[in-house]
């Protein structure tokens, strides 16, 4: 029975603790082995997810689009989204954990229609000045409020990590709806004007 001097909670010391009992016992099992290995597998699903999801969307993209530029447009704002996503975690100190890890595949799944849409509107535009005064715009944001009122209720369960999960998608979603709206077609208008 060996027993840690450190706080096992901390990442570093578990991994570190473990670390040191492998060495003078490699088969050696118990709580903190079994954490750590799991955790070890939470994290190589979640790699595998957000590659799979990834790997899909581009595909199903370049076959539908039929256009390298119009995908790029589309993948611009998930691309954007994950990374605010990522940031809003350090500055809410909300970490990415075993339970919401699985938020970022989520958003490029639940976000990649707004791109969609918008990218066919800037495709086949009007009489409109902005894509942000057409009915398109407004869909995408009933839609994706839609979404977040479903998805937000998660935020509110006593259970920590469906909370912290509920918390990081509302947060993604409501910067889904950002980006799609004001870096896509800035990067559209842009590359029209060029």
């Amino acid at each position: 029975m060996i027993t840690p001097r450190k706080d096992l909670n901390d990442e570093n010391n578990l991994r570190e603790f473990v670390n040191e009992v492998r060495q003078l016992a490699p088969d050696a099992t118990g709580l903190p082995v079994i954490y750590l290995e799991s955790g070890n597998a939470i994290v190589q699903a979640f790699r595998q997810a957000l590659i799979s999801a990834l790997a899909a969307i581009v595909l199903v993209l370049l076959l539908t689009q039929r256009s390298i530029k119009d995908t790029l447009l589309i993948l611009l704002p998930l691309l954007m989204t994950a990374i605010l996503t990522g940031a809003s975690t350090v500055i809410m100190d909300n970490p990415f954990n075993f339970a919401n890890i699985i938020v970022i595949p989520l958003l490029f799944g639940l976000g990649v229609d707004a791109g969609i849409y918008i990218v066919n509107r800037l495709r086949n535009p009007d009489q409109e000045d902005s894509v942000l005064n057409t009915s398109t715009a407004r869909g995408v944001v009933f839609g994706e409020m839609t979404t977040l009122c479903s998805l937000v209720s998660m935020a509110f369960t006593p259970h920590l990590g469906l909370a912290s999960m509920g918390q990081l998608l509302a947060i993604g979603l409501i910067l889904m709806i950002i980006c799609t709206l004001i870096i896509l077609p800035a990067f559209a208008y842009q590359k029209a004007s060029a």
